[in-house]
């Protein structure tokens, strides 16, 4: 797919639109004095606006990434990328195709942007069945949204299957990365350069712990990150979420250490929770947690509850009956956890 074919599936109205131009935006050099954007002049330290192109941190994540840093747009978590992502592409009329169980906010985008969204469900193992999901391709699909590892299951999908659906794909797929800071070597980043139509997205939310900040990534050709940079509002990473995003780029190996001790205890996890008489059966996961099918899981989700331990339930979403997704926490969290459904 060239960027003619790709520029094909834009909404008209944003291909000769111009990105907002802010004061901050208009020159470059040394800037001694800055009377240009109506700040106010004490120096507080939060007194001027951010920089609009969050240079310094795109070039950080970059060089940690090895990745062009001109090919990343940061946004105000990874809920802000998808709308953004949506609203370049789609309108009434337009398809949006997900695999559920997977993670909410694509349906809720499409839904702003007036698109359809078709759901083709992953199997009962949550794998994607490939040639349903084909069957519903058509000449008004505009998006993909696959998610690996995938967000309730915390499986990772089979390479050769996610590549496949990306060559094959009439639109533009996302490929969302959200945790996949646990399974690095599976990232596709090094590869997005064979896949002009791919957008991954990244965020600090999960292994490097900063979900606070609110900070996303998305990495994609520069014609679609030109698209993102259009719509994107002008500062929408604020100068306390750059301090911090900078910070913690820059200690790799203190959240490495982190990922290690929270897959250890994943795994510790697992190995306990099969034995306790309550629990069906654990999926197996790559991620920071653990889909478990209990035999009662509202029963059970309300006797955490009782004794204010909070887990996610997942009972509703297709192929999860009686399933409660348990984030990995603290060693002490995780055996007080496993002392209440003990009992």
């Amino acid at each position: 797919m060239t960027n003619k074919d790709i520029e094909q599936l834009v909404r008209p109205n944003l291909l000769g639109l111009k990105a907002y131009s802010s004061a901050r935006a208009e020159f470059k050099g040394r800037a001694d004095v800055l009377l240009d954007a109506n700040e106010s002049p004490w120096p507080t330290g939060r007194n001027r606006y951010p920089d609009p192109s969050s240079t310094a941190l795109r070039e950080a994540l970059g060089k940690l990434k090895d990745f062009n840093p001109d090919q990343i747009v940061f946004g105000n978590g990874s809920d802000e990328l998808v709308d953004q992502i949506t609203r370049i592409f789609c309108g009434v009329g337009d398809a949006v195709h997900a695999l559920p169980p997977t993670f909410g906010m694509y349906k809720v985008a499409a839904g702003i942007a007036g698109a359809e969204f078709r759901v083709t469900n992953l199997t009962a193992d949550f794998t994607i069945p490939v040639d349903e999901l084909k069957a519903t391709w058509d000449d008004r699909s505009k998006i993909l949204w696959l998610c690996s590892p995938n967000n309730p299951s915390g499986n990772a999908m089979e390479a050769a299957v996610l590549e496949d659906l990306i060559r094959t794909f009439p639109g533009i797929v996302v490929l969302d990365e959200a945790y996949i800071d646990f399974v690095p070597e599976l990232s596709f980043l090094p590869r997005l350069a064979e896949f002009p139509n791919l957008i991954i997205t990244q965020t600090l939310s999960k292994g490097w712990g900063m979900a606070g900040i609110r900070c996303g990534a998305a990495f994609a050709s520069p014609f679609i990150i030109g698209l993102l940079n259009t719509i994107k509002m002008p500062y929408n990473i604020n100068v306390l979420t750059a301090e911090v995003a900078l910070d913690a780029l820059g200690k790799k190996d203190e959240m490495q250490a982190k990922v290690d001790t929270l897959i250890s205890e994943r795994k510790r996890l697992e190995t306990e929770l099969v034995k306790l008489d309550c629990v069906e059966y654990i999926f197996p996961s790559v991620t920071n947690f653990l889909l478990v099918r209990f035999k009662d899981s509202a029963a059970t989700y309300q006797h955490l509850l009782d004794n204010a331990i909070v887990v996610r339930n997942q009972a509703y979403q297709p192929n999860a009956e009686n399933c409660l997704r348990i984030t990995a926490g603290l060693k002490e969290e995780n055996d007080l956890l496993l002392s209440v459904l003990s009992k």
